[in-house]
């Protein structure tokens, strides 16, 4: 598929039926222009893919030699590590990193593709496989490498690079049953645009129910990754008069959360109370109990991910589409 042309700013002003002055005036500096005025330029700007050439320079030889990345956030060490093992690997061959994070909103992400576009990135790297329609519309029309990382998911048009959130929540459901607990909760993340959530929650639920168990809503809890919400949703769980012998916490820092609400009341783990986490933080290996995991390549996939788009932006069609990296379970003493 041949490279999109960007769209001009009198391109935009034609469409619009007004001067290029003002369409200008409309996208920099609204205030100046009448509100239906920057409406029926913004429309224009939308229908046309117009993006505004902040780099005049870098247009002129179509090629900029950044790759930008958006992940959820940089306050998880997780993702932290995928951007540094990414940008040694992409560094290495002169390719500087613009890094985006999105807070979880795909809103947000579909703002920060617009500036990387903007800005003439070579690439994009983006966490999962949920997007607006207008964010994928915009990597397909301007031709732009993509690689999503972090899932992984057969039949999409961008390479991926990751481990199956389905089957590692699975197996690790599966290995808590077979430790002899019968009545395992689970404190997930947000779901809304969050294919990895929803993966993790299918996973425990497919488990249970391959092994006899009924799920019970009651005992489920979304939560935000932080470690106070995990501990709220740990809170919720002990009210319960039937309350599990086992949580499942979709991630780490859920999960260090639970454990210290478990601590604040003298619960013990895993006596009263066993407990399981998702994400192999270093912190886990190290706390009193140590936290049963799962460990996630997280280092490798950035890694594996630089070597993905340098390839991609060198034209090399040795490429899979799916790349596995795997999972591992850490089994400690909480679980």
């Amino acid at each position: 598929m041949p490279k999109k042309k960007h769209t001009t700013i009198q391109e935009v002003a034609k469409f619009a039926g007004v001067s290029p002055i003002t369409a200008s005036r409309a996208l920099n500096n609204p205030k100046l222009v009448k509100d239906s005025t920057r409406r029926r330029v913004e429309a224009a700007a939308k229908q046309l893919n117009f993006i505004p050439n902040f780099a005049a320079g870098i247009l002129s030889r179509d090629k900029s030699n950044m790759v930008g990345v958006i992940v959820p956030t940089l306050s998880n060490s997780i993702f932290a590590d995928t951007i540094q093992a990414l940008s040694e690997t992409i560094s290495s061959q002169g390719i500087q990193l613009l890094i985006g994070t999105n807070n979880y909103s795909i809103d947000r992400e579909e703002d920060i593709i617009r500036t990387f576009i903007s800005h003439r990135a070579d690439g994009l790297i983006l966490t999962g496989h949920t997007h607006t329609a207008y964010s994928e519309e915009l990597i397909k029309s301007f031709a732009i490498p993509t690689v999503e990382i972090w899932n992984l998911r057969k039949g999409r048009d961008f390479v991926c690079v990751g481990m199956s959130n389905y089957r590692a929540a699975y197996e690790m459901t599966e290995h808590l049953i077979k430790k002899g607990y019968k009545r395992i909760g689970y404190i997930g993340g947000l779901l809304a645009n969050n294919d990895r959530s929803e993966d993790r929650l299918n996973g425990y639920r497919d488990a249970l129910k391959h092994y006899g168990f009924e799920y019970d809503s009651s005992i489920i809890r979304e939560s935000e990754f932080s470690l106070l919400n995990g501990a709220e949703a740990m809170r919720s769980l002990l009210t319960l008069t039937h309350r599990p012998d086992c949580v499942f916490a979709s991630s780490d820092i859920i999960a260090f959360g639970a454990l210290i609400e478990c601590q604040n009341k003298a619960i013990s783990i895993p006596n009263d109370i066993a407990l399981a986490g998702f994400d192999d933080a270093v912190i886990g290996s190290m706390t009193k109990p140590g936290l049963t995991t799962v460990r996630v390549p997280r280092r490798q996939i950035g890694l594996k991910t630089g070597n993905v788009i340098m390839k991609l932006l060198q034209k090399d069609t040795d490429i899979s589409f799916v790349n596995d990296l795997g999972f591992d379970l850490a089994i400690r003493d909480t679980a």
